[in-house]
């Protein structure tokens, strides 16, 4: 399943001065921030996440009903990694010459069970597509045919290393199911029935209030790219979070 996160022009409250954090060439006057598509090859935990980022902003800027939209499609088929790139280009293309503005595409895909040649061909290649010799306005490098900045929000072995790393920093090679006790270890310290639902809504929230933090997230994922690059455990989602969180911090 491919889902794709329109996140439309037309939020009120842009004018208010905050001061960004990880973006170093937008000014202190919030931007509005175009149109995102995100693909992603997991169907429920990724998707459901960017949806409680998508509810953040949303929240906080009391969006119009048609100000932020989310599209799924493709509901039949699954990606692996490689694959994934493959469809959100042609898709990409299609919807240019169907008239539609894009300024973003985020690709989140795991590790999982795809083999090693593989995952690392889609890390490197997604990153390959911003071929410009400049930066655009927001301090991005773009595909100069698409002229659009390609996000690699890559995660080995699972997103929910992600999640885990709002609550702590780990090096430990784990898996999946190792994430997801850790997590449910985190959040039992205050609601001791909490099993871990793939198909939980409101995500990024509930860490939140659940003693985790998206800056020590961001933090956490950035120290483990710089050591581990693509290998286990590594995530680049950091990078999503990162861009959107000035729109969603709160008064």
């Amino acid at each position: 399943m491919v889902l794709i996160l329109s996140l439309r022009k037309g939020l009120v409250g842009m004018s208010k001065i905050i001061k960004p954090k990880g973006r170093r060439s937008i000014p202190d006057e919030l931007m509005q921030f175009g149109r995102h598509l995100v693909y992603s090859e997991g169907t429920k935990t990724e998707p459901n996440y960017v949806e409680s980022i998508k509810n953040e902003i949303a929240t906080k800027y009391k969006c119009d009903i048609n100000a932020i939209e989310i599209i799924i499609g493709n509901k039949d088929k699954s990606y692996n990694t490689k694959g994934l790139i493959r469809y959100a280009l042609k898709d990409v293309r299609e919807r240019i010459n169907n008239g539609e503005q894009i300024n973003h595409v985020w690709f989140f895909f795991d590790k999982d069970d795809f083999p090693t040649a593989s995952f690392n061909e889609a890390c490197i290649n997604s990153k390959k597509l911003n071929d410009s010799k400049t930066e655009n306005g927001e301090g991005f490098t773009y595909n100069q045919e698409l002229n659009i900045t390609f996000h690699s929000c890559y995660s080995n072995e699972a997103f929910e290393l992600w999640l885990y790393l709002y609550f702590e920093y780990l090096e430990a090679s784990l898996t999946r199911a190792d994430y997801i006790k850790k997590i449910e270890n985190k959040i039992q310290q205050g609601h001791k029935d909490y099993r871990f639902d793939k198909a939980q809504t409101g995500l990024h929230r509930f860490l939140i209030e659940n003693g985790g933090s998206v800056d020590k997230a961001i933090k956490n994922a950035k120290r483990l790219c710089e050591k581990n690059e693509f290998e286990n455990p590594s995530t680049a989602v950091y990078e999503f979070a990162e861009y959107f969180l000035p729109y969603m911090e709160k008064d």
